[in-house]
């Protein structure tokens, strides 16, 4: 089975610079028409599934993609954002200024990352929800040959490190794909590999 795992389109929050998690921001137009140019790309790939995130940005993304298929685009909740709690739509730069050891150990400590002082969700609690999340959607779509799946930034981040199978303490050195980009996972027997990460040749005419 092949998973194509893609980023939402850029968001108003994205480029305000605000932590968004489980709160929603809608689609830029820039945002609306990188989806719409990853849909072109993919729309002579046959897919058995589309799903997307609970999150509204995530859920439009895919939509976009899945273009005129009949399909629709089912909702998978174990792949939502990290939760920031009490920070999200806090700007990154504010966000400093209130705890500055939580928004240095976000961007490069993530395992030393402790977001309870505003009910957030620290990196470990977000890797075992993707581990279990994994589980529980590799059952559900083990007899297909390809689906699509639309996330976010840090839950991708975390996914892929874990279906490397690097030692966790090489966390802090993942990549965050891209806004739209999509990595193809091929999954069978048991084992994962990466074929394609974070690609985002269909973004080239509006680079």
């Amino acid at each position: 089975m092949e998973i194509y795992f893609v980023r939402h389109g850029e968001t108003v929050w994205n480029t305000e610079k605000r932590f968004q998690g489980l709160s929603d921001s809608p689609l830029t137009e820039k945002g609306i028409e990188q989806a719409k140019l990853l849909g072109k790309k993919l729309k002579d790939i046959d897919f058995n599934k589309f799903y997307s995130s609970a999150l509204k940005r995530a859920n439009d993304t895919a939509n976009y993609i899945k273009g005129n298929r009949e399909q629709e685009v089912e909702i998978f909740e174990a792949f939502n954002e990290i939760s920031m709690g009490d920070m999200e739509g806090i700007q990154q730069e504010e966000f400093k200024k209130i705890f500055p050891k939580q928004q240095e150990d976000f961007f490069s400590n993530p395992l030393s990352y402790d977001p309870s002082p505003y009910n957030g969700e620290s990196f470990l609690e977000l890797m075992e929800r993707v581990k279990k999340g994994l589980e529980k959607f590799i059952e559900l779509n083990k007899n297909y040959e390809r689906v699509l799946v639309v996330s976010h930034g840090a839950t991708l981040k975390t996914l892929f490190h874990y279906l490397s199978g690097k030692d966790i303490s090489e966390f802090s050195d993942e990549k965050i794909p891209k806004n739209t980009s999509y990595t193809i996972v091929k999954y069978t027997d048991g084992k994962y590999e990466i074929i394609d990460f974070s690609n985002t040749s269909h973004l080239e005419e509006i680079k």
